[in-house]
């Protein structure tokens, strides 16, 4: 990956790391720490692709950051979403407002998210 330069593998590990501290704070109910992971994953990803976070991203990111307790892209970038947690209920509420208010772009939506209470379920159809 990156042609084995030493420091975008040291970036990759950390994300490895992150990863587990992420699972580790939603395992655990710990918002605090799920945000402080989500905002060490946005920030790991720019430090492996500066180009993660485009103009128009960080103009969203912004205009809530008042209200945002983390933030990062996920997906595929172009066509992925941006994830944001709130501060509390009220602040969910101002960012909801504000960007439905004023959408950043004509295909701007809010998607609900929740994190399953039953763990991984594979189904077959």
């Amino acid at each position: 990956m990156f042609l084995n330069s030493p420091r975008h593998l040291a970036v990759l590990e950390e994300i490895g790391w992150n990863a587990e501290r992420t699972a580790l704070a939603i395992q655990r109910c710990d918002e605090a720490g799920l945000a402080e992971a989500i905002r060490e994953s946005w920030r790991l990803n720019q430090a492996l692709d500066p180009g993660t976070n485009p103009p128009d991203v960080q103009t969203i990111l912004d205009a809530v950051a008042p209200d945002l307790a983390a933030a990062k892209l996920a997906g595929a970038g172009g066509g992925g979403y941006l994830f944001m947690m709130a501060r509390d209920p009220d602040a969910a509420r101002r960012i909801r407002e504000k960007l439905t208010r004023h959408p950043p772009n004509a295909r701007a939506r809010f998607v609900d998210f929740t994190i399953s209470a039953t763990g991984l379920q594979v189904t077959r159809s």
